[in-house]
């Protein structure tokens, strides 16, 4: 599981990169609000720097890794339908059960679909913008972010794919057409490993998952890392 406080810390920071909403090509500075009266001195921890580089690493990883982590709630729900596909055969019911939990894991497999080309393409364009800096430590790191959110997002892609396909094999399934003995197996069935008969194993959900949040977190560490290097500044010891 991605570390909550990092990414908060990171999302906080990367999105203070971010130039105000018409600042570009403005001609006409904002008006000097006054001083207060008694102002409230603060002590400046860093300052961040404005610049293409930053500017870009704060747009493209932003809109590539939070749809990511939207995905990442999408398949915590897929995965409770999962154990239900699991042990629906062995209620009276399930036909109901199997209809119903079709309908969900359709509904689910489609919002993964629907993001991923646009998060592949903000991928891309954090690849590509490395070439904004000439600090070779900064390309590098930018790249490697990049690299970290394209293995992440390999596995999601995979993941939503399988998905996808059990659910056109669910709905291209007649589950009226063979009797299923209560139990939910035959005796064959039970013959065969537990493993074998757990949905979540035949699709490497598990493996799929881990593969996900430990690119992610590396995703998180680099880009957080690579941010307060180059994108903000210390002030002078006094």
């Amino acid at each position: 599981m991605i570390n909550t406080m990092l990414f908060s810390s990171l999302l906080a920071l990367l999105l203070a990169m971010l130039p105000p909403p018409g600042a570009a090509g403005s001609s006409s500075a904002s008006p000097t609000p006054s001083p207060s009266p008694t102002p409230r001195v603060l002590k400046t921890i860093a300052t961040v720097i404005s610049s293409p580089y930053c500017n870009a690493l704060a747009e493209h990883f932003n809109s590539a890794l939070v749809p990511m982590l939207a995905n990442d709630r999408v398949f915590t729900t897929v995965q409770v339908q999962l154990t239900d596909f699991n042990t629906l055969w062995k209620y009276p019911d399930y036909a109901d059960r199997y209809v119903k939990t079709r309908i969900e894991i359709v509904s689910e497999s489609d919002k993964l679909v629907k993001s991923l080309r646009a998060i592949q393409a903000q991928i891309d364009q954090l690849r590509q913008a490395a070439s904004l800096s000439t600090d070779p430590q900064a390309i590098a790191q930018m790249q490697e972010a990049a690299r970290n959110l394209q293995d992440a997002y390999n596995h999601q892609f995979q993941l939503s794919t399988d998905l996808t396909s059990l659910a056109q094999n669910m709905m291209d399934y007649d589950v009226f057409a063979h009797p299923h003995p209560l139990g939910g197996w035959t005796p064959y069935d039970n013959t065969l490993p537990q493993a074998e008969k757990d949905i979540k194993v035949y699709l490497h959900y598990e493996k799929q998952i881990t593969s996900i949040d430990t690119s992610e977190d590396k995703a998180v560490d680099i880009a957080y890392t690579a941010a307060t290097t180059h994108c903000t500044t210390q002030p002078s010891p006094k």
